[in-house]
């Protein structure tokens, strides 16, 4: 016979009762049994059972259910008792065997698992029901025999070996969090929807509140006019982050940007006009941990002599080993928010797409005669090295060379250099600033003025003329 646990035995009475007194006032009063189970609701939905362990839920729904299960029951008590029965000691999972279940659960399935499902519970019971099967040893549990010992010692040893004691259900209830299954079965991304998130809201930050830097490699090559030389470019970008303004930026070749160069676009961006650091509130600044940052003493400067109104931030990196014997991810920098300045690198791209010398985003991409990264360019032969590249680095060296005995020669090159791209990207960026396609801090603002009755222009527009 079954144990019922005392606050069901209550809760069973306490109904009882009332849906007697509901079922006798209809049958002498007329009373209607929905009013009737409204009422009871109200007077018994949370009654203390058991010295204050349980409540006694009692919503409309519930008891309509319940009064036709009394019904059909006979109106007897019994018929509101619970009808499941709690396993015995022998069923309960060791606390040992679910911490098996959940590492099996969130071990690394990655590149196979294409469609992201991880490691599913039926595998596990499978794993686990096969090493029973085999008589083998489980975490809290030992192996079969071992394990009819310790619950089944009444009985003989069986010759048949018995099923794995749990189901593929209570395996899957124990196989834990399921954020920490996909960041062991895929990675760090794959966890991430599965955990609480912050939703950042740009538009209320204050003016000058936050900064973000990036650099960005563009998709164009130029030609070095100091050297001669065809060489891709590199933009470090400062952008004011609550209007996605772009403060300001620099332009130098691949891998020549130092922390220095970084201190001195700083300087300039924080001096820039309408810009600066917050009145009255903390100026946060972010660097992503993979692009070349401020010197450490620039930031000590910064945050010590403005006494706490500037705050700089170095990302940290993704990385390290999910288990013993797994390949630890690879390190990467994710900034905050990096997703604002990403966004205006692709814009920024596609601004210069009509520039000379494309190479595309990626080395598969580039045009096939235009020699950059070809590693057999020098080994060659003439016919074979006559590239974009090879022919501008040779026409921007005849010229260099006539330069310098006093001579202009007048020749076009085929790719921009280094201080045109400057102005280009100096332009792209300045339409950016000024492009009302967004609804950022004061973009949708516009100001303007009745010059004339009825006329109305915007005030940077107006000039002495329009008045």
């Amino acid at each position: 016979m079954k144990k019922i646990p005392t606050w069901q035995r209550q809760r069973a009475a306490i109904l009882h009762d009332a849906f007697t007194d509901l079922a006798r006032s209809m049958q002498y009063e007329g009373a209607r049994l929905m009013d009737g189970l409204n009422s009871i609701s109200l007077r018994l939905h949370g009654t203390q059972l058991d010295g204050g362990k349980h409540s006694l839920k009692a919503k409309l729904g519930t008891l309509t259910r319940l009064w036709y299960e009394w019904h059909s029951g006979g109106r007897k008590g019994p018929a509101l008792l619970s009808d499941y029965s709690a396993s015995d000691a022998s069923h309960v999972m060791p606390d040992l065997l679910i911490q098996e279940v959940q590492r099996l659960a969130s071990v690394v399935s990655g590149g196979r698992d294409k469609n992201q499902k991880g490691v599913e519970g039926k595998g596990i019971w499978k794993h686990l029901a096969g090493e029973w099967k085999a008589g083998k040893s489980l975490p809290g549990v030992g192996t079969w025999m071992e394990w009819w010992e310790a619950n089944r010692s009444s009985l003989p040893l069986p010759s048949i070996i018995p099923d794995f004691p749990w189901c593929v259900r209570t395996v899957c209830r124990r196989m834990g969090c399921e954020a920490i299954q996909k960041m062991g079965n895929i990675g760090r991304a794959a966890a991430n929807k599965h955990l609480p998130s912050l939703e950042r809201d740009y538009s209320k930050l204050r003016r000058c509140e936050d900064y973000t830097l990036d650099d960005v490699r563009l998709d164009f090559m130029c030609i070095d006019e100091i050297t001669g030389r065809v060489v891709g470019m590199m933009a470090y970008i400062l952008m004011e982050i609550s209007s996605r303004s772009i403060v300001a930026f620099m332009l130098k070749p691949d891998g020549a940007v130092k922390a220095e160069d970084v201190d001195e676009l700083l300087a300039r961006g924080l001096q820039a006009d309408g810009y600066g650091v917050g009145v009255g509130y903390t100026t946060h600044i972010w660097f992503e941990r993979g692009s070349v940052a401020c010197t450490q003493a620039s930031q000590i400067i910064l945050e010590a002599f403005s006494d706490g109104a500037i705050k700089v931030h170095r990302t940290s990196m993704d990385g390290g080993v999910r288990w013993i014997g797994a390949a630890a991810d690879k390190a990467s920098g994710h900034a905050a928010g990096k997703a604002v300045i990403e966004s205006f690198n692709r814009n920024l791209h596609r601004r210069l797409s009509a520039v000379p010398g494309q190479r595309g985003n990626t080395f598969a991409n580039q045009p096939a005669n235009l020699g950059v990264g070809d590693k057999g360019a020098k080994d060659a032969s003439k016919s074979e090295r006559r590239t974009a590249k090879f022919e501008a680095e040779k026409l921007a060296q005849f010229k260099l060379t006539a330069m310098a005995i006093g001579v202009d020669a007048k020749i076009k090159l085929p790719f921009l250099t280094a201080t045109e791209a400057q102005r280009v990207v100096a332009a792209a960026i300045r339409d950016h600033n000024t492009d009302r396609g967004h609804s950022m801090c004061d973009f949708h603002r516009i100001t303007e003025a009745e010059i004339a009755p009825g006329v109305w222009r915007e005030v940077e527009t107006i000039t002495s003329d329009s008045l």
